[in-house]
């Protein structure tokens, strides 16, 4: 099972993980820093995978449009 959550910043983000890992929650991928987006994945004691991320609205709709090439990730 996957979860993914938005939260209202990166440093929210940051905060959450040193909450869930002081908990005994362990990462589960390396963060991952797009630039407009920022997420970072853990799991649970349950074994259940949580993603949250934060995503700059304006920031991606830049880079998409920079990209202008329809691909899901922008250059």
């Amino acid at each position: 099972m996957l979860l993914s959550f938005d939260l209202e910043g990166r440093d929210a983000v940051d905060a959450l993980l040193e909450r869930v890992l002081a908990a005994g929650g362990t990462e589960a991928r390396p963060t991952e820093d797009m630039g407009f987006m920022y997420g970072r994945s853990f799991r649970d004691l349950d074994g259940h995978v949580w993603e949250p991320f934060f995503m700059d609205q304006e920031a991606a709709a830049a880079a998409f449009a920079q990209a202008g090439d329809g691909e899901q990730t922008p250059a």
